[in-house]
């Protein structure tokens, strides 16, 4: 519940009430980011679930990537497995539509839902809460409830009086287009059960293979199997095989009819097993008290005060970062690897959906403060992907054993030193360091300039020659600035270990930033392999004459100006010093609108040509503070939290990305963000809401406390760290892992505090 309060003193000024939050579930809009481009959905999962059933609207369209779109007025069916917040269109499996009627076995269009099994429905009849979604067909007067285990989704459906009752499943139906479904099987085990599976294809996941058991809370009366590539209907035939087909399921006329279907990446034994284990009875409720519960734990490793609005979307950020990864497991343990071998995890639950191009930013910092024991799964099912991969290496963008190498880099690298320097895995550090090696050393091909992925591909030019030359390799200067950034933070864990070698080597890949570097017009640049470089240059241009062939990706030199997380220092004597660098920040944020004409769609949520609403930038807004600039900091991220962060759906300027547009919220909201994601250092910021008490795992507890937070007084004045002046502009991973108060004094002008900080460390204890 929610008390609120009005002091004298706020009553006398502006009358507005702060409101204090006890509970983070009653905080939640889960359709925040369902609109715009923000790829959200609604849909019932517990934390970190395998299944997510939930309303499927469209196929194949970007802007509905997670099935669901907000703008849209009919629904398909509801499927059991989505991607949330991605920039990628994929899963939609084994969805199922309840209908009543004779209905056509096609979805049929939008602005004409009844030339097929798709419905009409309204917001007004919808509703979602975490592990819990419903909503009326209006086209069938059904009200479907949904609501899951880890690895089952149970559905209810209750139907009008007196009407023959169907339950439809579509074997093509498949987020990406049906194109994607390679081949499908369906088997009627009896009159309650129903198993299969189905292979699909993507550019994200080549060759996914997933398996299902349904079963039915009544007997089915009939039911028939419609394959259409031979155009035949199969009714009461139990078995059948094909990439085109659907299956009708009839039941007598009656009230209520349940459903639970469970996946699996194994079998159809499991997929069963699965359904047996975790769903065995038939109790609605239960589960969805149970996928409450679980919410409320997890949800409840951050309790925040402050006002409505402010909680709303502080704990619907949080929300999202629990989505993804997902486990990817039966309840046996049993899992398929990147090799398409089953494998059985020993002691750690395997995970699915890295997207760590997006994550390593600060979801990962973030699970590691409140999430400690299962981010060391989520290290050990990558060393069991790099241990099973034909490359030799980590995750890139590793999806249901499938790696599409989307995006670049290899951000696994410095989010598994992260985890190792805090100790939470418990991995000999000789097989991470040859996993590491492995991963940074695989040389690839010689020549993918015009090729979309891999774009690692030209890693040995790299090796060679200490860049990723622009004729060789797409977006070459970006590669060569985030290939830099993680060969640090080997030699970071090298350095550790004792590995002289390693960590000379790597150090002066670390500095490969140089080599990109023109001080002639003081940007990082496209250079040839023989060592000039690209021309024209135009530093706010995504992309030259044709799209594939840019030198940044997802970014322009501007905005990869500021990427050298791991020396900023360094970055700033390259610039011409602190002045200069401050006044690039100041350009950054001031730019008018670039209408060249080279746009590039992710690239959103501008303040000048600072991008929110795309990775590369979400550390900029915190650099002032290296300059002894703190105040415009503080600034930076209010203005971007208000402009960019809205209790709505169309509350994301972006994709949210897997957790990373929420987990920058999370952190800055708590006024502190990691602007190297490796190393345990965090860098002050401003805090967002005036309260939050951190239980954690290890069972010390860190408070948070901005005193006189408000719309207006967003300065720091002063800072405490258990009691004592903290005058340097970072804490670190130990200071919040011993637990302890940080307490900040705001007010209306900004002030000297952290002017005359020490710098910020490298990493804890550098």
């Amino acid at each position: 519940m929610t008390e609120c309060h009005i002091s004298i003193l706020t009553a006398s000024l502006l009358a507005l009430p702060t409101c204090f939050a006890a509970d983070g579930m009653d905080h939640l809009n889960l359709f925040i980011g369902t609109g715009y481009n923000g790829h959200t959905f609604p849909a019932a999962i517990v934390p970190f679930g395998a299944v997510a059933p939930g309303p499927d609207c469209s196929v194949g369209e970007w802007h509905s990537a997670g099935g669901y779109h907000y703008d849209k007025t009919t629904i398909l069916g509801f499927s059991q497995t989505h991607l949330s917040g991605t920039g990628l269109i994929d899963l939609g499996d084994f969805m199922l539509m309840p209908t009543v009627g004779d209905v056509p076995l096609k979805p049929g269009a939008e602005h004409k839902p009844e030339s097929g099994y798709r419905s009409r429905f309204s917001h007004d009849d919808e509703m979602a809460k975490p592990g819990y979604y419903q909503v009326r067909l209006q086209d069938y007067g059904i009200n479907v409830e949904l609501t899951a285990t880890e690895r089952v989704a149970m559905h209810r459906y209750t139907f009008p009086e007196g009407e023959n009752r169907q339950v439809l499943m579509d074997f093509k139906h498949y987020i990406p287009g049906a194109s994607g479904v390679k081949h499908a099987y369906v088997r009627v085990n009896d009159p309650y059960t129903v198993t299969g599976y189905r292979i699909t294809d993507s550019r994200w996941a080549t060759s996914r293979f997933t398996y299902f058991a349904l079963k039915f809370s009544e007997p089915m009366a009939n039911y028939m199997i419609r394959d259409e590539v031979r155009n035949l209907d199969y009714p009461n035939i139990p078995e059948l095989a094909s990439s085109k087909m659907i299956a009708a399921f009839g039941f007598a006329p009656g009230k209520i009819l349940q459903a639970k279907i469970s996946v699996s990446p194994v079998s159809m034994r499991n997929a069963m097993e699965n359904l047996e284990t975790e769903i065995p009875h038939w109790d609605f409720g239960k589960v969805r008290k149970s996928a409450e519960a679980k919410w409320a734990k997890e949800l409840g490793k951050i309790t925040a005060d402050g006002p409505e609005n402010d909680l709303e979307t502080f704990y619907s950020a949080l929300y999202h970062t629990m989505i993804h990864p997902g486990i990817d497991q039966d309840v046996n343990g049993e899992y398929r690897g990147i090799d398409k071998e089953i494998h059985t995890a020993d002691g750690f639950t395997n995970y699915t959906v890295f997207s760590l191009w997006d994550t390593f930013r600060a979801l990962h910092p973030l699970d590691t403060i409140i999430h400690p024991k299962r981010t060391g799964d989520f290290i050990k099912s990558m060393l069991s992907h790099q241990s099973q991969s034909s490359h030799h290496m980590l995750p890139s963008w590793a999806m249901h054993h499938n790696e599409n190498f989307c995006m670049i880099g290899y951000h696994a690298v410095p989010v598994v030193v992260d985890v190792w320097m805090k100790g939470l895995v418990d991995v000999p550090s000789e097989q991470i360091m040859e996993a590491l090696l492995a991963t940074t050393t695989q040389p690839g091909a010689p020549k993918m300039k015009f090729n979309n992925y891999p774009q690692w591909y030209g890693q040995q030019h790299y090796l060679r020659l200490g860049y990723f030359p622009d004729e060789l390799t797409r977006s070459g200067t970006s590669l060569t600035l985030e290939h830099a950034y993680d060969d640090w933070t080997v030699a970071l864990m090298a350095e550790k270990t004792g590995n002289k070698k390693v960590t000379t080597d790597y150090l002066a890949r670390g500095q490969s930033y140089h080599r990109v570097w023109d001080p002639k017009t003081g940007f990082f640049r496209g250079k040839l392999e023989d060592g000039t470089f690209y021309e024209p240059f135009a530093p706010r241009a995504y992309h030259r004459e044709d799209p594939k062939d840019r030198e940044f990706t997802e970014g322009n030199a501007w905005q990869y100006l500021f990427f050298v997380p791991h020396d900023v220092y360094g970055l700033i004597d390259l610039v011409g010093g602190p002045k200069k660098f401050g006044e690039r920040l100041d350009t950054l944020f001031t730019m008018p609108p670039n209408e060249d004409g080279t746009a590039v769609g992710d690239v959103s949520g501008l303040i000048g040509d600072y991008a929110h609403g795309n990775e590369p930038c979400h550390h900029v807004a915190y650099l002032y503070n290296y300059i002894g600039q703190p105040w415009k900091t503080q600034e930076k991220v209010h203005q971007i939290a208000r402009e960019f962060y809205k209790p709505e759906p169309a509350g994301y300027i972006g994709n949210e990305d897997a957790g990373q547009m929420s987990a920058w919220y999370v952190m800055s909201a708590m006024g502190f963000y990691p602007v190297n994601p490796c190393g345990g250092i965090y860098v002050i910021g401003s805090p967002l809401l005036p309260d939050f008490t951190l239980p954690l795992e290890n069972g010390k507890t860190f408070q948070i406390k901005a005193q006189g937070l408000s719309d207006k007084n967003i300065y720091i004045q002063s800072v405490k760290l258990n009691g004592r002046p903290l005058n340097n502009m970072w804490i670190t991973h130990a200071d919040i892992m011993r637990g302890g108060h940080l307490e900040f004094k705001m007010g209306s002008r900004p002030s000297k505090w952290g002017v005359n900080s020490e710098p910020v460390p490298l990493a804890d204890g550098k």
